[in-house]
């Protein structure tokens, strides 16, 4: 057997070793974060005022939402619209029609 041969041979083992140990420490982080979210999901059940911050969360998603889609929307306004606006705009302030 030569000396690569030899050197290849104890990387196998210590490779399987790192990634075994790797998954392990993956599996134990997954499973601690999924403790800790157990945990803060039965203190929340257990408050008196769930009813108000379920409220409270939906307002807040709702408030959200309405933000991304005017921002997402705000580029896509059909243009013979913007200009009907502007000009029934002007007509209320000015009193009149550009022509």
């Amino acid at each position: 057997m030569s000396q690569t041969e030899s050197a290849e041979g104890r990387e196998a083992p210590a490779t399987l070793e790192l990634l075994t140990l790797l998954a392990a420490g993956v599996a134990d982080l997954a499973l601690d974060q999924l403790r800790q979210s157990a945990d803060r999901a039965q203190d929340v059940l257990r408050r008196s005022d769930l009813r108000e911050l379920l409220t409270d969360g939906v307002v807040e998603l709702r408030k959200r939402g309405e933000l991304a889609t005017s921002r997402v929307g705000a580029g896509t306004e059909n243009y013979l619209e913007s200009m009907a606006r502007r000009a029934a705009e002007r007509v209320a302030t000015e009193g009149h029609p550009r022509g």
